[in-house]
């Protein structure tokens, strides 16, 4: 019997709820406002951890001996087993990593299921089921964040609908972000930091991660093929230095093999009888923190190349950022500014970053980009702060400026041809929870005039009401 691969993984999951016995926890992007917190605490110890590749295994905190980081993992396990229901006027374009919401209307079960330390090798498993209802969107039913994984001894091995976030940045990642649907694939990756001695020493932590995940049916080269490697590198509790690569190849009528998937995998043959093999991003990021009396502060840049010249990005494309974090009472405060420039070489070259002759559905997926919101050709500033006004109530603020598809040309952007030639707006989202086992998300985008998303109209005020039930 042909088994469709969502109706394994529902299977699988369900197969395994009478087994749970033990809690563990993925943070993913959108639990980066507990990671902020996290992160201040265990710079404290000198040992931060890996913030700029998500998801972040919970024993990369193993060394963090502050008590208040284990009690805040603990009460995030609770928010991985919930019932949501999630109500905009409009689709929101404009996303930042913490933002779960991708539909207008949606009804959606998450749990967490883990298992007794006594197994070998450990066993972890989630399921997340989210049925849309808006009838413009691509995905009626979504799997994202559905997955099964293996843990032996310290490599993660898994299947499944995994959303990921790749570079520093809060808004624009370049190369991998959490904005489209996730796709189905397998992954590979570190559960802890590695660790090099003798002469290699200076390197430092060494964490690292791989998928191979298939797009959709509906683009010009059907099941397409996408491979991701990243490598993470902290000489310092206060420098992480990452190095990422994302490839598109194969698909219907493409070179598919094995041995193409070698050739791409490790550049040994980019051509095959006259055929560009694969389309490619590649390029590293840096994050440094210092602390400076109460506050944490955080600078970073991403710069990611379309292709490469002798193994160097070419075609730049570039996010630059920098934070500050601070406790007041035990509660989060952030303030941050960030840029993005989509358009290649700073300017230069337009219609080529996330574009592709051969692969001209370009670097998206379900059409939603894969890397930074804003797609291609286009420039990104932002201002935002966050605030935890109590244990149970948060607060985020930003304003933003910048242009969408300055060149006015392109079928693929998602912005479309666009009559403005700068936008601006503003955000405000307010989180409430209740006795632990309701919570209320309630927001408001305003822009200031109508934009074109996706072929469709959007209105100025765009009203988000989210409600879930913790159980």
């Amino acid at each position: 019997m042909k088994f469709k691969l969502p109706n394994l993984f529902l299977i699988v999951s369900f197969s395994l709820l009478t087994q749970v016995i033990a809690a563990n926890v993925w943070l993913f992007p959108k639990d980066e406002l507990l990671v902020k917190k996290i992160e201040y605490l265990s710079h404290l110890t000198l040992s931060s951890i890996d913030t700029t590749s998500y998801p972040i295994s919970i024993s990369n905190l193993e060394e963090d001996s502050h008590p208040e980081i284990f009690d805040l993992i603990n009460i995030n396990f609770t928010y991985n087993n919930k019932f949501s229901i999630d109500y905009s006027n409009e689709i929101n374009p404009f996303r930042e990593i913490y933002d779960e919401g991708k539909d207008k209307k949606s009804v959606s079960v998450e749990k967490q299921f883990n298992f007794d330390k006594s197994y070998i090798p450990e066993f972890d498993a989630k399921i997340n089921l989210t049925k849309n209802f808006s009838p413009s969107l691509q995905k009626k039913i979504s799997l994202d964040g559905t997955y099964f994984s293996v843990v032996w001894p310290n490599i993660v091995l898994g299947v499944g609908f995994v959303e990921r976030w790749w570079g520093p940045s809060h808004d624009n990642s370049l190369i991998l972000s959490n904005y489209s649907y996730a796709q189905p694939g397998l992954y590979l990756k570190s559960l802890s930091p590695l660790k090099l001695n003798n002469f290699l020493s200076f390197i430092g932590k060494i964490n690292y991660a791989f998928f191979f995940n298939r797009l959709e049916n509906h683009r010009s080269i059907k099941n397409t093929n996408l491979i991701g490697t990243r490598i993470t590198l902290q000489p310092t509790s206060n420098l992480t230095l990452g190095f990422s690569r994302v490839t598109m190849f194969g698909g219907k009528d493409r070179p598919d093999s094995f041995e193409d998937f070698l050739n791409n995998f490790f550049r040994l043959n980019r051509s095959k009888d006259g055929l560009d093999l694969s389309n490619e991003l590649a390029g590293y990021d840096l994050k440094y923190n210092f602390k400076f009396r109460d506050l944490l502060f955080s600078s970073y840049f991403q710069l990611i190349g379309e292709d490469e010249i002798r193994f160097t990005p070419s075609t730049k494309i570039i996010t630059v950022g920098n934070e500050i974090i601070y406790l007041q009472n035990g509660l989060l405060r952030s303030f941050g500014i960030e840029y993005s420039n989509t358009i290649g070489d700073f300017g230069d070259r337009y219609g080529v970053a996330y574009e592709h002759s051969t692969y001209n559905s370009g670097y998206r997926y379900k059409k939603l980009p894969l890397g930074a919101f804003i797609d291609n050709d286009s420039t990104f500033l932002k201002f935002t702060s966050n605030f935890e006004l109590t244990e149970d109530v948060s607060a985020n603020f930003s304003v933003f400026k910048g242009r969408l598809n300055k060149d006015k040309v392109g079928t693929n952007n998602i912005w479309g041809i666009n009559n403005l030639e700068d936008y601006e707006g503003l955000k405000f989202k307010i989180f409430y929870s209740f006795k632990k086992n309701f919570s209320l998300e309630n927001g408001i985008l305003v822009l200031s005039d109508e934009l074109f998303f996706n072929s469709q109209v959007l209105e100025k005020v765009t009203l988000n009401l989210k409600l879930n039930y913790n159980f």
